[in-house]
């Protein structure tokens, strides 16, 4: 189940697993247990500037769903009118690369330096190469 409420617990939980810093514009979506109602995993976005916007994520395994995937790609698309999502990710982590590929995201570039632990990886996915977007109904 996808919950878009409870935003400072959600921001926390993200910003705890990829050592990010919330600010006041990070807006998130979670995955919920449909079981006990306990979080799995959760979706933020930040840096909206009218043409694009900087996705995160992190969960436990098997956290992100086709139900979770349709939110987490409509929001910057279609609600929010982006044209395109972006994504840093830590050059070591490998496991964060291979899901960023896999959902269709494409290296831009590699940022030298950019992290602690190495590089940063910026990932994009514009809004034509986005699998993950329901067909929008029209009345």
């Amino acid at each position: 189940m996808v919950t878009h409420y409870g935003q400072n617990d959600l921001a926390y939980w993200l910003c705890s697993k990829i050592g990010l810093t919330p600010t006041g514009h990070l807006v998130c979506l979670g995955s919920v247990s449909n079981i006990d109602n306990r979080l799995r995993g959760v979706v933020g976005y930040d840096s909206f500037n009218g043409a694009s916007c900087t996705m995160h994520m992190a969960g436990e395994p098997g956290w992100i769903d086709k139900a979770m995937l349709l939110a987490a790609f409509d929001y910057p698309f279609n609600v929010m009118g982006c044209n395109q999502v972006l994504a840093f990710v830590p050059s070591d982590n490998i496991v964060a690369l291979d899901i960023d590929r896999r959902l269709g995201f494409s290296l831009v570039c590699e940022l030298d330096g950019a992290h602690p632990d190495g590089s940063l990886f910026l990932m994009r996915m514009r809004r034509e190469e986005c699998k993950w977007l329901a067909p929008r109904r029209t009345h």
